[in-house]
């Protein structure tokens, strides 16, 4: 004869107890926690992520620019000009070799040794301009007008330009009683519109060597 069960025996094999009404929306509580959590974390390290990689690209574009400004400031003999948001630089064409023929060729500004800089405020970028006639000899005085050389020739269609930077809010050369027979370095202050309202670049550098023009005495 077969024997009953005992209580322990039917206690083992009863179900489960299921989860009550009150546990259910505890743990969907809690897992919206949870989630929002994860959320806001993913979104807080996006937002570090684009802020870092937005200030990586602010930073090579001023790298590109600085080293194009240190390209013509490298072979630049003589910083002409330097006021508001135009630059004017004299770079020579010629090597000087002390001969008395390259010497004076090497002493005279010829138009196609001229380099412009400056804002474009319209375009939102810093230019560089020069002749677009490589072989344009003519000689121009050390006491000229700069900035008229430059609208003259953008008059006649006669400059070419590159961009420097672009992505440029404001832009200005900072020289204070500017004298290009002494003054050697060329500072550029760049605000990136992209950037805080306070966050300026320095771009420029002083000449490598100083060699005056007759004309400086």
């Amino acid at each position: 004869m077969s024997r009953s069960p005992t209580g322990a025996a039917l206690r083992a094999v009863r179900p489960g107890r299921g989860f009550t009404l009150v546990e259910l929306v505890v743990a969907v509580v809690v897992t919206a926690v949870v989630a929002a959590s994860v959320v806001t974390t993913m979104s807080a390290v996006r937002i570090g992520l684009e802020g870092q990689d937005e200030s990586a690209r602010a930073t090579a574009r001023i790298a590109r620019a600085q080293a194009r400004a240190a390209d013509h400031l490298f072979r630049a003999r003589m910083i002409l000009a330097q006021e508001g948001a135009f630059c004017a630089l004299w770079v020579p064409s010629e090597e000087f070799d002390a001969s008395p023929t390259n010497a004076a060729e090497y002493d005279a500004i010829h138009r196609e040794e001229l380099r412009f800089w400056s804002f474009d405020a319209a375009a939102g970028a810093v230019v560089v301009e020069r002749t677009a006639d490589r072989g344009d000899r003519t000689q121009v005085a050390l006491s000229a007008d700069w900035q008229s050389i430059r609208d003259s020739l953008a008059a006649q269609g006669a400059l070419e330009r590159s961009v420097v930077i672009d992505g440029v809010s404001g832009s200005s050369f900072r020289a204070s009683g500017f004298d290009p027979c002494s003054d050697r370095r060329m500072s550029l202050m760049v605000e990136l519109e992209d950037e805080p309202a306070d966050g300026a670049y320095e771009v420029g550098g002083a000449l490598a060597v100083l060699l005056e023009h007759p004309s400086c005495g």
